[in-house]
């Protein structure tokens, strides 16, 4: 899975039929970042149509936006991730603990706002010492 910072990222096509248990689930997504280990989660709602279902679910993710029973969060450094989904009943529950499984795994990576590089050079110090004999 791939996001962009600060940015709505639509079309988000994952698979989770085939290990959800639960007939009318509601996703709780969780990523992990790989260094600072913060763990950020959100609810994220399934717009796929009940027949799209069965071969895949979509999901819209808006980054940068602090609502997150409504598919929306924040994350932390742009970098990689570890996502855990989550299956559950309830529509308010942030906490992966409470839930009723994990239904998928993977890493995501997340964007940073410019795709710019920006390099940065310093010229040397160079002292010349000469020794007398």
């Amino acid at each position: 899975m791939q996001l962009k910072k600060a940015t709505t990222n639509l079309n988000i096509i994952l698979t989770l039929a085939e290990k959800t248990t639960l007939s009318n689930p509601v996703y709780l997504f969780e990523f992990i970042n790989n260094q600072t280990k913060q763990s950020y989660t959100c609810i994220c709602q399934d717009l796929s149509t009940p027949t799209q279902r069965a071969r895949f679910n979509k999901f819209d993710i808006v980054e940068g936006v602090d609502d997150r029973l409504n598919s929306s969060l924040i994350l932390g450094l742009a970098g990689q991730y570890v996502y855990n989904i989550h299956q559950q009943t309830s529509t308010t529950n942030l906490d992966p603990e409470l839930s009723e499984g994990i239904v998928q795994r993977g890493y995501m990576i997340l964007e940073g706002v410019t795709d710019e590089i920006v390099y940065i050079s310093h010229t040397p110090i160079v002292n010349y010492v000469a020794h007398e004999q």
